[in-house]
């Protein structure tokens, strides 16, 4: 008895086309019978079941082919019948995508088949035009309303496309010009007194303020009679570490002081790549914690400029500010906004100063002999 084949159900939920294309295997051209998005079958036999190929698919147009190259599996073979199904193993986005324009463009007519071509379908531009009918004429309040709506939409666009424009002016001028501190605070030249040895905390002076030889601390060592540490000046307590009873260690900072007549100034850091750029500056704005604005303020140190001031509070990267206001001790270490503003110092800074002042100059009225402009 002899034996029959069918394909797979999988062949079958998908609908079939018999539109041109030829499927080139192993470098032999063949004529494809039918396809769908998910195979396709060639006239001919003698392949294995189970086989996979690279099969690449040429669908012809008039003047132009379309390819691609699919993985493909045998699903059924027969020589007697000269009939052969494939099954696509790995049907990417952009084929699929190909494949399924040709079909949609196929059944909505925009493309047809011409003998073993297919090609674009062409329309006749012959009809009749439709007349357009006249629009309806307006009473002089319509068309007066009609205008305000225009008016007020062309408003609106200009005032977006102003604001657009000053909000981008803004972010040049920003990157331009100003250059804001990392972090910025409260600041004063202090010093740390550090335990003489180790042992535990026998007694720490709590008043606020300290004057020269009297008594910070008393450490009670491990071994030997307890060691009393002196206030090196007339201080100001501006923090301590530690509390009675405390176990220390030697070199261990207990006790911050600051002199009593030490200025208490604004201390910024400056990007590294920023602070070239400030030695040309001579102020900066300062925004307070409590939310006072001080413009102008006054810079009076930066790395390597003022190194007589000993008393201010310098470090690498910092710029030293003015507070232009009465700073007291409880506001050492409160944050600070500092900005800096390069306008005024630029070239184009000096050229905007240098033709202001020649306005104001020509605007302001002249006094003649007798005292009458």
């Amino acid at each position: 008895m002899g034996s029959m084949s069918y394909e797979a159900e999988l062949q079958r939920q998908h609908p079939r086309y018999r539109l041109p294309m030829r499927a080139t295997i192993e470098g032999t051209t063949y004529q494809v019978h039918d396809w769908s998005m998910n195979g396709f079958a060639i006239e001919t036999g003698g392949f294995t079941v189970g086989k996979n190929f690279m099969a690449s698919l040429t669908i012809p147009f008039d003047g132009y082919e379309f390819a691609v190259t699919i993985p493909s599996e045998v699903l059924y073979s027969s020589t007697p019948m000269k009939r052969t199904s494939l099954v696509f193993l790995d049907l990417e986005d952009g084929q699929a995508g190909l494949l399924q324009y040709i079909t949609d463009a196929v059944l909505s007519g925009e493309v047809v088949r011409a003998g073993d071509i297919l090609d674009v379908a062409r329309r006749s531009d012959a009809g009749r035009v439709k007349q357009i009918p006249a629009p309806p004429k307006m009473n002089t309040g319509a068309r007066l309303a009609f205008i305000g709506r225009r008016l007020a939409a062309s408003a609106g666009v200009l005032a977006i496309g102003a604001a657009l424009v000053a909000f981008l002016s803004a972010n040049v001028y920003d990157e331009l010009y100003v250059v804001r501190s990392q972090s910025g605070s409260v600041a004063a030249k202090t010093v740390n007194v550090a335990s003489p040895a180790v042992g535990r905390l026998g007694f720490l002076n709590q008043k606020r303020e300290v004057t020269l030889g009297e008594p910070l601390m008393t450490l009670n060592p491990a071994v030997g009679n307890p060691i009393t540490v002196q206030s090196p000046c007339d201080c100001v307590q501006v923090e301590q570490r530690f509390a009675n009873g405390d176990f220390v260690k030697v070199g261990e900072p207990i006790i911050r002081l600051m002199r009593t007549d030490a200025p208490v100034v604004v201390s910024a850091a400056v990007p590294s790549d920023k602070l070239m750029s400030l030695y040309g500056a001579r102020t900066a704005t300062l925004v307070y914690a409590d939310g006072t604005r001080v413009n102008d303020a006054k810079i009076l140190w930066l790395p390597g400029k003022g190194e007589n001031q000993v008393d201010l509070p310098r470090e690498p990267l910092t710029v030293v500010v003015d507070p232009e206001k009465k700073l007291s001790t409880d506001m050492i270490g409160q944050p600070v906004e500092v900005t800096f503003d390069l306008f005024s110092d630029s070239m184009m800074g000096r050229a905007f100063s240098a033709v202001s002042n020649s306005v104001s100059s020509l605007l302001k009225p002249k006094v003649v002999q007798g005292g009458q402009s």
